[in-house]
């Protein structure tokens, strides 16, 4: 995966900041949902509150396709289960 994918869509619009930093996402996410796992709520919807609010990129596509980056679906359940079953 090269920077173009993670930061340019096909029509060449930004999905995420420029300065965008995955590893921290990432750790943020994972520290997350070691304390706060109810399983409520969408990895979308987390990701979007969490990491990209008041960004600008905190709409559906930028959501959708940060979880892909992480390796989860975007609409399902926020599980401790299921992020960690993004680790094979």
């Amino acid at each position: 995966m090269n920077e173009a994918d993670i930061y340019f869509d096909a029509s060449g619009r930004r999905i995420l900041p420029s300065d965008f930093n995955l590893k921290k996402a990432e750790r943020l996410m994972d520290n997350f949902m070691s304390f706060n796992s109810k399983g409520c709520t969408t990895f979308a919807e987390i990701v979007s509150w969490l990491i990209l609010r008041g960004t600008g990129y905190d709409g559906g596509t930028s959501s959708n396709h940060l979880c892909w980056l992480f390796g989860v679906d975007g609409s399902d359940c926020a599980t401790l289960k299921n992020w960690k079953a993004r680790i094979k």
